[in-house]
């Protein structure tokens, strides 16, 4: 990918991918797929969840919560702030189309939700096969150490 940061409207994109009856399970599953998406993407990413929380770092991942604002607006407001160092390397992910629109003419890219999923989805499909298999590789052999070690500790509930 080109862009060097995605700005994500967390809980925008668990619910358009279906977050079912445990939502904090839902939010958790996203902040591991995104770190593995992240990670082998090479992008940064700040993922805006609306409400309290403790923000946290997994890998390339930058968890943020809104406490009293609304995600638009930290969203917004970061969007505005990393434009100015780098335009081109900044997307918004969100439904809102206001918020997309405002990105888009401050100079930052945009995209929907649906879109960022379907790039998410498609993302092992694009990984190159290795070109001498020693064995069976798994996904946690493609991660980062230090992503690695953040999923395992959210798996057992740290």
């Amino acid at each position: 990918m080109a862009d060097d940061l995605h700005i994500l409207d967390g809980d925008n994109v668990v619910h358009v991918r279906g977050a079912g009856p445990d939502y904090a399970r839902a939010r958790e599953q996203l902040v591991g797929d995104v770190a593995g998406f992240a990670s082998e993407a090479g992008i940064d990413v700040v993922l805006v969840f609306d409400g309290q929380g403790g923000g946290r770092r997994i890998g390339r991942v930058q968890v943020v919560y809104s406490g009293r604002e609304t995600a638009d607006t930290v969203i917004e407001r970061l969007a505005h702030r990393r434009a100015g160092e780098a335009p081109s390397g900044v997307t918004v992910v969100s439904n809102d189309a206001v918020l997309r629109h405002v990105a888009q003419r401050g100079g930052v890219h945009a995209m929907s939700a649906r879109e960022f999923l379907d790039r998410l989805r498609a993302a092992p499909a694009q990984r190159p096969a290795p070109a001498e298999s020693r064995g069976r590789t798994t996904l946690g052999d493609t991660l980062d150490p230090a992503v690695r070690e953040a999923l395992e500790r959210l798996r057992r509930g740290e």
